[in-house]
């Protein structure tokens, strides 16, 4: 599970070996690996206008993340880490 953009790869809650599963889970609502493989899986992530102070929004019906415009690695990462730890998702129990 990779991402092609370069922050992506610098921020450093990707160093978490179980990041990538909680990250699917977060973008798209599913920890299954889709029928046709991770290349069928097409995730857009979107810049939003919201200042630093809010968390990155994932809209699982359509594999979207808005993420606000962060100023540093740092910042992305500590946002990233606490909306993944903060989602609920759609658990019946």
């Amino acid at each position: 599970f990779a991402f092609s953009c370069s922050p992506w790869w610098e921020v450093s809650c990707l160093n978490c070996p179980t990041f990538p599963l909680l990250l699917l889970v977060f973008l798209t609502g599913s920890d299954r690996i889709p029928i046709y493989g991770m290349s069928s899986l097409r995730i857009i992530i979107q810049s939003t206008t919201s200042g630093e102070q809010y968390l990155p929004v994932a809209h699982t019906c359509y594999n979207l993340l808005d993420l606000p415009k962060y100023s540093s690695k740092e910042i992305l990462s500590a946002r990233l880490v606490q909306a993944i730890d903060h989602y609920e998702g759609f658990s019946l129990a």
